[in-house]
């Protein structure tokens, strides 16, 4: 009797120590053993609970002996009591789930930031995973500006707000975005990086936008410009001739304007400069060769060599009147040209082809080749006065063709009336 009232009372004891398990509640367990499909934990019941692969994780490319070990605590979720052999059916998914969506329920009244993953693009926005959750972000919650292809966001982890969590009976709907975040991430990147921005300071970015004045670079969420006089040292006539959208570029830093959120950048390195030792390679007086490279209405720009061009002003083309530079050069021609002067602060070179001319082939400026006036000129002296002279000897002829024709009009009635001025005359004599 009493050996059978101390057997009662231990399995009294161990009952009591079991706990009771429902299908749909969530229960804390102990990892036991782990195979190649299931894991096997400890729930505390008189059965152990049985946990499929494809309820353990969605991770299905990595084995469960690396998910997870013996002796691991985690949360299950019961699904059946009994499988029919006994066993309790549990997933750790829906445990995780269920947990999950009690943190954005709680993220929506606080404003939180939640990571999530973006999943797919849709008509009006795009789905993200958080947190095991799918939510819906529209397309003007995608960012702070606007984005005409959300299809850059795929695949990408970003923070999210979780904007509205509405769970009712069956029915889950989760809106979320980051509109007022990327603006807030924006600040904090700018003011991290004009926090640190130096003038002279090298920096690392990569080609964003091309425009027809210069190139945008990202130097981690803020862009700097290279203008298009910025590019090189020699004269870039097209952006696209030297950069891509995409190339890493390493620059120099300007200048820079937190307040309008501007930094001026430089691909010109100062070492480089082909305007250092500028008046040892070419003294004033000095006569050089150059290409003409191009023209303007006041002259002609001669390339004397990479990054340096000069000006050969249209007074100084020829020692006569030139109307256009084309008249007397050629795009490519290779000209002697004189060094007239090299001003250092605004990076110009006057260059003169006709005092190069006259110190090189002084017999070919003989004046009574190109005037025949017979006055004796000194070509040094060669300026508008003289091509000033020419324009009232054209007009000369247009001046007197008006008083020639009103001559006839003006000499005839006095003619007539000279007649009867002399017959009164006669009579008063008789």
């Amino acid at each position: 009797m009493s050996e059978h009232t101390n057997t009662q009372s231990f399995q009294e004891m161990l009952d009591e120590s079991l706990v009771t398990v429902k299908s749909g509640d969530v229960y804390k367990s102990t990892v036991v053993r782990v195979t190649p499909t299931e894991v096997i934990v400890d729930l505390g019941f008189k059965s152990d609970g049985i946990i499929s692969r494809s309820d353990f994780s969605d991770d299905q490319t990595t084995e469960l002996v690396q998910l997870t070990k013996p002796g691991d605590i985690i949360d299950v979720w019961v699904l059946r009591v009994n499988d029919g052999e006994g066993n309790v059916v549990c997933s750790k998914k829906k445990a995780e789930s269920r947990a999950n969506l009690k943190n954005l329920e709680a993220a929506c009244e606080t404003g939180e930031p939640l990571l999530g993953k973006v999943a797919e693009i849709v008509k009006g926005g795009m789905t993200v995973n958080i947190q095991g959750c799918r939510a819906f972000v529209p397309s003007s919650q995608a960012s702070n500006r606007f984005i005409k292809d959300l299809s850059e966001f795929k695949g990408k982890e970003m923070n999210f707000q979780i904007l509205e969590f509405d769970r009712s009976g069956r029915r889950l709907r989760i809106i979320a975005g980051r509109r007022e975040l990327a603006g807030k991430e924006a600040d904090d990147r700018r003011n991290e990086v004009f926090g640190k921005l130096k003038i002279g300071q090298r920096v690392e970015g990569t080609v964003s936008r091309i425009v027809e004045f210069g190139a945008f670079v990202d130097l981690g969420g803020v862009d700097g410009l290279i203008h298009v006089t910025e590019l090189s040292w020699q004269r870039v006539k097209k952006v696209t001739d030297v950069l891509a959208v995409g190339d890493t570029v390493s620059a120099l830093v300007k200048d820079f304007d937190p307040e309008k959120g501007k930094i001026s950048l430089s691909l010109k390195d100062a070492a480089d400069n082909p305007w250092n030792g500028i008046l040892e390679r070419y003294p004033i007086d000095s006569i050089v060769q150059g290409t003409v490279v191009r023209f303007a209405q006041f002259g002609a720009f001669v390339h004397l060599e990479d990054g340096i061009d000069g000006l050969v002003h249209i007074s100084q083309i020829a020692n006569k009147r030139v109307a256009k530079p084309a008249d007397e050069l050629n795009i490519g021609d290779v000209i002697d040209v004189l060094i007239v002067a090299i001003d250092l602060d605004n990076q110009k070179i006057s260059l003169s082809k006709r005092a190069a001319d006259e110190v090189l082939n002084p017999q070919e400026y003989d004046d009574d080749d190109y005037y025949d006036s017979g006055e004796v000129f000194d070509s040094s002296d060669f300026d508008t006065e003289l091509i000033e002279e020419e324009i009232p000897v054209e007009e000369v002829p247009a001046v007197e063709e008006t008083p020639v024709e009103e001559t006839p009009v003006v000499e005839e009635p006095p003619a007539e009336e000279s007649p009867a001025v002399e017959e009164t005359s006669t009579e008063t004599e008789e």
